[in-house]
């Protein structure tokens, strides 16, 4: 079997770095890299990771999964492979694989933080809590991690001043994080405190809000700031929600 050689593979990772998902299936897929020795896991790998940035779940998952067969795998390809599971509705499988590489308790922090992410998408957020939790207690300076356990308090139906609690903990671990800030807003509007929200609120720029998140944060905003005259940002707000929500619609796990 032919050998993928090294100027191919050093290209695909550049490409993949770049996030030229095209280019590196271009690059590996006419060298038939699943049909490769043991020696060839890693174009393997970076197949299937291309494959699933492009959206091509049922592929992802085969060239991750025969490249498990091959040699061990990364675990950013391990994640990978349970979010195409989710995706492909195969949820018992997804969640036994992020509860397989939570409870290892040796992933880095984003790492972690993307298995609490798939596990919320699949309706899991106690076990997404639970991950963000054992983040905390390893480095408890990671305010992703808190930021996202009170997103995920929330939907667990605790009550909500657990969630602002947590937010404001990550705010004063990164006070200028805008992502927080549109969270603790929307929150605040949920505990009927508008005064507050809107002062947090009227901080945003039209040009911010261009690069939020949340859907919901954001509707909640724009129905704020539509109450209050506030047109120009509530468009925006709202312009920016749609997107999300369109989004959302049409690939509901991520």
């Amino acid at each position: 079997m032919k050998k993928i050689s090294e100027e191919t593979l050093q290209c695909a990772w550049l490409a993949h770095l770049s996030g030229a998902s095209d280019q590196v299936i271009q690059l590996l897929a006419s060298d038939n890299v699943l049909a490769q020795t043991h020696d060839e896991v890693e174009p393997a790998v970076l197949l299937g990771l291309a494959l699933h940035e492009v959206g091509r779940t049922l592929e992802a998952a085969d060239a991750i999964e025969k490249a498990s067969l091959l040699g061990p795998i990364p675990d950013e390809a391990r994640i990978t492979l349970a979010s195409c599971y989710a995706q492909l509705r195969r949820i018992d499988l997804a969640r036994e694989l992020y509860l397989e590489l939570a409870l290892s308790r040796r992933l880095e922090a984003d790492l972690m933080l993307k298995v609490a992410a798939g596990l919320a998408a699949i309706d899991s957020p106690q076990l997404a809590m639970k991950v963000c939790e054992w983040i905390t207690e390893k480095d408890d300076s990671v305010g992703q991690a808190y930021y996202d356990m009170g997103v995920y308090s929330a939907r667990c139906g605790n009550a909500l001043y657990i969630s602002e609690a947590l937010t404001r903990r990550a705010l004063q671990l990164d006070t200028g994080n805008f992502h927080y800030r549109v969270g603790l807003a929307a929150l605040l509007i949920q505990l009927q405190r508008d005064g507050e929200a809107l002062e947090i609120a009227l901080t945003f720029t039209v040009d911010q809000l261009q690069h939020a998140t949340c859907f919901s944060c954001l509707q909640r905003i724009a129905d704020l700031l539509n109450r209050h005259q506030h047109t120009d940002l509530a468009v925006a707000c709202q312009a920016q929600s749609d997107v999300l929500r369109a989004k959302r619609d049409t690939n509901p796990i991520h």
